[in-house]
């Protein structure tokens, strides 16, 4: 109890720093980081007002939940968005769009070069060299092509 009794902006600001390394170490949730905001402003409150070891801890308790919380609403509004959502599934991304074949699609089956990369794919119908394709699925790494 005698810690407690003198306790100072200092302890605050060493909280603060210790929470957001562990927040930076574990990563991810932002629980921790919400938490070492709440002791920021504990340790600004306490050196402007000089309160109580007891208020400190009741105001850096309320500031703790009110930060968790509002993390968690603002969160539940905002969820993250992929900017690259096929980023790891290479054939996903041709989906839409139009090559030209570079090997005949015969009993269903023909290729496309796409940049270095020879992809099959299989059609409805059988296409000369040349055809221009449209990618409509995948299937494995067989992809899904039609006659534009």
């Amino acid at each position: 109890m005698e810690w407690f009794a003198v306790l100072t902006p200092w302890h605050w600001l060493t909280a603060t720093v210790i929470l957001i390394v562990i927040e930076m170490m574990v990563g991810g949730s932002f629980f921790l980081l919400w938490v070492g905001f709440a002791a920021a402003v504990t340790a600004l409150i306490q050196w402007a007002f000089g309160i109580s070891w007891q208020v400190q801890i009741v105001v850096f308790f309320l500031l703790s939940i009110a930060a968790i919380i509002a993390w968690h609403f603002f969160k539940k509004n905002n969820p993250d968005i992929d900017p690259i959502p096929n980023l790891n599934k290479r054939g996903h991304q041709h989906i839409g769009k139009t090559f030209n074949l570079s090997r005949a699609i015969v009993n269903g089956v023909g290729k496309i070069n796409v940049n270095d990369t020879t992809w099959k794919v299989e059609g409805e119908e059988d296409l000369p060299v040349g055809t221009k394709i449209k990618v409509v699925g995948i299937k494995s790494t067989i992809l899904k092509v039609e006659k534009v």
